[in-house]
């Protein structure tokens, strides 16, 4: 069953007629939002609070995958469940789902009865995520955060960004308990977004585990004053990254005393 407060969706389609219908599907268990468009979708949810998505794949200008890479750099939809709509079933279509990291994907037509089970289903999923801890992953590879997400989402709640001056004014409201921080990225290297971490977060310090294809010596040094818990090399194996992550929660007690 959906929460008993109606939770805020937003429809994103090109077709006018495909909006009508799914707000009639939902005008019952949500209150539904609907917009023409990706470009729409960006000015709306910096003004309105969003709960889920559901994201037309095939729209021109904007496609759903450039869409949800757009959404995923505004803070409001950081972690906002977003269910992909699609016309199309193939290998490849579904492939590019799974590694867009999304929280479902329907097949249109899609029945009222489809529609509201995969919302359903995705509200059971972030409930349980919610009650785990949470793992916040800083890189500015995003499919590489895809892949680690993949391998982390069973076990952790998940957070996925990929750029520091996002993650930075998402830190400003938000604790995760173990952040996975790249080292190398345009703007800040590791060192710098550390520093900047601990400087918002000095009452309680968040465990870093490094993660880097190619550090040297230099870089070591300039990380070592932040103290970060690990340091681990591109690409990590799931048994090393999640021996590390549980490490640092481990380690979090020490690091508040």
């Amino acid at each position: 069953m959906l929460p008993n407060m109606l939770p805020n969706i937003l429809v994103i389609d090109d077709d006018a007629e495909t909006l009508e219908t799914m707000r009639l599907y939902l005008r019952d268990v949500a209150h539904v939002s609907t917009v023409l468009g990706g470009r729409q979708a960006l000015s709306f949810v910096q003004q309105h609070p969003v709960d889920i998505i559901l994201l037309d794949v095939e729209m021109p200008i904007m496609d759903g995958f450039v869409t949800l890479e757009q959404l995923r750099k505004v803070e409001e939809c950081i972690n906002v469940p977003v269910i992909l709509v699609t016309g199309k079933k193939d290998r490849q279509t579904i492939f590019n789902f799974g590694i867009m990291g999304v929280d479902g994907y329907l097949v249109k037509p899609v029945s009222k009865e489809t529609l509201v089970n995969k919302i359903n289903e995705v509200y059971q999923v972030r409930e349980t995520t919610e009650h785990l801890k949470t793992v916040l992953m800083i890189d500015d590879d995003m499919s590489y955060l895809k892949q680690l997400n993949s391998v982390l989402q069973d076990s952790y709640n998940v957070i996925m960004i990929n750029s520091a001056k996002l993650a930075l004014t998402y830190l400003l409201k938000h604790t995760p308990d173990v952040i996975i921080l790249d080292y190398q990225m345009p703007l800040y290297n590791g060192a710098n977004v550390m520093n900047m971490i601990q400087k918002s977060h000095r009452e309680r310090q968040i465990p870093i585990i490094l993660l880097s294809g190619a550090l040297n010596r230099k870089a070591l040094q300039d990380c070592y004053p932040y103290k970060p818990v690990a340091y681990l090399a591109k690409p990590v194996t799931r048994e090393v990254l999640i021996e590390n992550i549980e490490n640092a929660l481990n380690h979090r007690g020490e690091i508040d005393l």
